[in-house]
């Protein structure tokens, strides 16, 4: 017969439990899968991770209500659940029986069997079915006496703990409540390699809890646990993280005469691995923590035999101190001096100087421990993995060029106003554009905005492996690359979907060549551009997958062979090798954001070209009188210098102006179109076009649009690069009659617009946003009043393979778009952001109000 020892609570959970993984928790995948009766309190309460809640005096159609599991009354033998646990395989040592809040219901009795499954049930997951007559099913816990309102700890005997199991069965006997129930064990690790694998063999997340990973302890645990690190997914909000407490300057243990008096601020926790082995990247991910997310952290890791490192250990720094942002997945590759093949069992995160993180994943290859040295690796042996883009991992080498779906998702810095009368977020100044040449050598002009289209090198959709045999440095300038859309406009091809790009880059070293312990190479979605810092040595455009165009904001003299321009080395064998992970980047459809922008509304008819008439539909109130009340919140709605017009312009007083597809002819008075010119007849006589002289695989078309600002010298603006997450507005609708009542200009400066592309690499990015997207452009010329002369009206269709430029001073309606919502990189020169302060010159905005409009466009269908 089975026996069990009872535990002292404080004993198990300060000492014991941080060696054993809860193996039967929902929160791992745990699943109560059959029961005899839950009639008065479910039975998927039975394994909720969290401790159950009194619900005293609250009752349901049933009864009195508990967060636990109770079966009816006058049951003459037992009840049962049949629970699955969460790992395939795994031993038990530790059961805990949780009676709390049931006092006089409360279950007097229990016992615990477990069983194992075959590898046919095994593969079918929870699916399988198992009865209480199973004869499979062998006790490990005999008949024990339960209490009221408490928990019993039992250490089971070695029959369970030698064992292997994938199911438990719990009997209340006779009936009765139960609040918990928790099994406690050792899930089956992984079978450890004897060698490093091939690097096509993908990485497996060495702190899963279900191969066996734990938290062995940490420096807090204030506000949520540190297990919460290990658990699968990115969790639902901020209570299944980990999050300590402030650890403010000055107090506390960092305060006078604390232990830690004078010491930097930080907190950390130690994790054990399922097993032993070797790292090759770390995921820290701080979803859900937009406000209280650490600083930075830095990952150490040690290779121990016992549960809890001793102090002795010797820690080696796998990521150095990194910065963190707010709800978004951090991807860091393992520092350049650890060696390949070094052995670890345990990490230990740091972060700085508190807060709160969602989850810590180790990705790396299950390796028994060797007596064969470690060895370093030599160049050219170095691979790589390819990571997802994140502003943090990429600030060494310059900016990430995106939208993001939470306001509060931003880089820590970024302004964010509201903008274009409440239809778009905008994200200030992503990336500064920047120029260092000496004095009188670019021309005016030489800071512009080309179009490179990429075809791809490879197809890396189901992994490859990619030498980097060259490297490159633009010494005196930014070189921003945008990717984006693949609409398509008329009596062009369009791109066949998909496609992303490989960014390799490494900084400069002390023999001014590059650093190849700084090399770090990312995959990068199409809703991502990249922005490198002047003398960032960096690999060409890689497109791999499917073609795609890039706008390539940077400076050029044109000189052929000036290395102020581009300086090239391409070494005899290669730099490193790059392992690009099997991945999808095919457009998602994704929900509407949670923060997304108030909508304002316009008047608007119903438009029948055909019949001669207008059937005028909706209100009358302007955009700006809609969102009038919103301004002292929304200050980016007041950045412009706001005129309100009486035009002598009626809204029945003449026909509506009917788009037309953007061409650079008839754009050509207002500004600058930016696309590619794949039809030579059809290029403009002064456009310089570049083919790859490097591989054959890209065509670059230079400044197609020049970036030119004419503020004072001392006014301090900035020329940089921001994102409009524009919106559909409401009342504009294909079919119908929109009615012009706003027209902006900037007179000191021209104004971009890139329409980005829209991908995804499911789960570790921002979301997709939903396919489609059209800007419907909308400008005047200057009149003789120095107003919008409404007689030069013009309207144009811009799909999104395709971007624009204003001239500066260019009358233009703020965007506009159609169908779907749009990430528009924006690349201008503005004083001022809008968020502390604005300044009039950045842009001059007009209105008209009542029956009064500026013109009138027919939306096509």
């Amino acid at each position: 017969m089975s026996q069990v020892k009872r535990i002292d609570l404080d004993e198990f959970d300060e000492k014991i439990k941080p060696g054993f993984v809860e193996v039967s928790t929902s929160a791992l995948g745990g699943k109560v899968i059959a029961c005899s009766d839950d009639f008065f309190a479910s039975r998927d309460n039975l394994i909720k991770p969290t401790p159950s809640a009194s619900m005293k005096g609250q009752f349901g159609p049933n009864g009195a209500l508990y967060d636990g599991w109770e079966s009816r009354r006058h049951n003459p033998n037992y009840d049962w659940v049949i629970i699955r646990l969460a790992p395939a395989l795994s031993s038990l040592h530790y059961v805990d029986i949780d009676t709390s809040h049931f006092n006089g219901n409360e279950s007097p009795y229990s016992s615990v069997f477990a069983l194992r499954l075959n590898p046919s049930e095994l593969a079918s997951g929870t699916d399988v079915k198992l009865s209480p007559k199973d004869p499979r099913w062998e006790e490990i816990m005999p008949v024990t006496e339960l209490g009221p309102d408490s928990r019993h700890i039992f250490q089971l005997d070695q029959k369970a703990s030698s064992g292997t199991w994938s199911a438990l069965m719990v009997r209340m006997i006779p009936d009765g409540g139960m609040a918990r129930f928790r099994a406690y064990g050792l899930p089956i690790p992984p079978t450890p390699l004897t060698s490093l694998p091939d690097p096509s063999v993908e990485p497996i997340n060495l702190l899963d809890p279900l191969l066996g990973a734990r938290i062995v302890t940490c420096s807090d645990k204030q506000f949520s646990p540190p297990g919460n690190l290990l658990l699968p997914g990115r969790g639902t909000d901020m209570s299944d993280g980990w999050e300590t407490r402030r650890s403010q300057v000055g107090r506390g243990k960092y305060g006078k005469g604390g232990p830690l008096e004078g010491k930097e601020r930080k907190e950390w926790v130690i994790a054990r691995l399922a097993g032993t082995g070797v790292v090759k990247y770390v995921d820290v991910d701080t979803a859900f923590h937009p406000g209280n997310y650490p600083v930075a952290c830095a990952v150490e890791a040690t290779l121990s035999e016992e549960n809890m490192p001793p102090e002795s250990a010797v820690w080696t720094t796998i990521v150095a101190k990194k910065p963190l942002g707010p709800h978004r997945q951090h991807f860091f590759d393992v520092e350049r001096n650890v060696p390949i093949d070094q052995i670890f069992s345990h990490v230990r995160l740091s972060t700085y100087p508190d807060g709160g993180l969602k989850r810590l994943r180790i990705y790396g290859h299950p390796i028994a421990p060797s007596p064969s040295p470690k060895t370093a690796t030599l160049p050219g042996d170095l691979t790589i993995p390819a990571l997802p883009l994140t502003v943090e991992a990429f600030k060494p080498y310059g900016d990430v060029i995106q939208g993001y779906s939470f306001k509060s998702s931003a880089p820590k810095g970024t302004d964010v106003t509201v903008a274009n009368q409440g239809t778009a977020f905008k994200f200030h100044r992503l990336a500064k554009v920047e120029e260092t040449y000496p004095a009188g050598m670019l021309k005016r002009g030489g800071l512009g905005i080309g179009l490179i289209r990429g075809m791809p090198h490879y197809d890396t959709r189901h992994g490859l492996r990619i030498p980097v045999k060259m490297l490159e440095r633009h010494a005196c300038t930014t070189q921003a690359f945008i990717p984006m859309g693949k609409g398509v406009s008329p009596g062009t091809e369009p791109l066949p979907a998909g496609g992303a790009y490989i960014v390799v880059a490494a900084l400069n070293g002390k023999d001014d060549k590059p650093d190849l312990d700084t090399v770090r190479a990312f995959l990068v979605t199409p809703a991502q551009g990249v922005s490198y810092h002047p003398g960032i040595w960096h690999h060409f455009m890689l497109t791999v997958d499917a073609p795609m165009d890039y706008a390539c904001v940077e400076a050029q003299v044109g000189d052929p062979g000036l290395l102020l321009d581009c300086e090239y080395i391409a070494p005899i064998s290669p730099y490193c090798h790059v392992q690009v992970p099997p991945h999808s980047f095919e457009p998602a459809a994704a929900p509407p954001s949670a923060l997304a922008p108030e909508h304002s509304h316009a008047h608007v008819h119903e438009y029948e070209p055909h019949a001669g008439h207008i059937h005028p539909h909706g209100h009358t109130h302007s955009a700006f009188e809609t969102i009038s009340h919103l301004l002292p919140s929304l200050p980016s709605s007041v950045e412009a210098t706001v005129e309100t017009l009486a035009h002598p312009t009626h809204a029945h007083s003449h026909a509506p102006v009917v788009p037309l597809p953007i061409t650079p002819e008839s754009f050509a008075p207002f500004g600058n179109i930016i696309r590619a010119y794949t039809d030579e007849d059809a290029r403009p006589a002064t456009m310089i076009v570049q083919g790859s002289l490097k591989t054959g695989k890209s065509e670059k078309y230079n400044r197609l649009a020049h970036i030119l600002e004419s503020y004072p010298y001392d006014s301090g603006a900035v020329t940089s690069i921001s994102v409009f997450r524009a919106t559909k507005k409401v009342g504009l609708e294909r079919g119908r009659v929109f009615d012009i009542r706003l027209m902006e200009r900037h007179p000191y400066t021209t104004q971009a617009f890139i329409p980005m592309g829209k991908a995804e690499w499911s789960g570790k990015g921002e979301d997709a946003l939903a396919p489609g997207g059209t800007f419907l452009v909308v400008v005047a010329k200057n009149g003789h009043d120095d107003r919008p002369d409404p007689q030069t009206l013009k309207a144009f269709i811009m799909e999104s393979a395709t971007g624009l430029s204003y001239a500066a001073g260019t009358w233009h309606h703020p965007v506009l778009v159609l169908d779907s919502t749009l990430d528009l990189a924006c690349v201008e020169t503005q004083v001022a952001t809008g968020v502390l302060d604005s300044d009039p010159r950045d842009c001059e905005l007009l209105q008209w109000e009542g029956a009064e409009v500026f013109g009138r466009v027919a939306v096509p269908e």
